[in-house]
């Protein structure tokens, strides 16, 4: 099973437009996510990382292939992993 978390010293919260803030007291690097990767963090933090749990979650609510939406967290996960936001346990 791939869980994705915070990075050390990433800070994150959410804005009054539906946004997801995430910020790196390290590096000084600043991110805003939109509302639907918001969302995808959110059902990750819920679910302890797990993409395949978070994606089925999301799907359903969603009306989504299951399938596709675990590709958009890979993406997702994949993309805060390289910026530094995220990490893979």
């Amino acid at each position: 099973m791939m869980a994705i978390t915070t990075a050390p010293g990433v800070t994150q919260r959410m804005l009054a437009n539906g946004h997801l803030e995430l910020t790196c007291r390290e590096s000084s690097r600043h991110i805003e996510c939109e509302p639907v990767a918001a969302a995808m963090w959110i059902a990750l933090k819920q679910h302890n990382g797990d993409i395949d749990q978070a994606a089925e979650v999301l799907s359903a609510l969603w009306e989504t292939d299951p399938e596709d939406t675990r590709y958009d967290l890979i993406a997702l996960a994949g993309s805060l992993c390289s910026l530094g936001m995220a990490q893979e346990d």
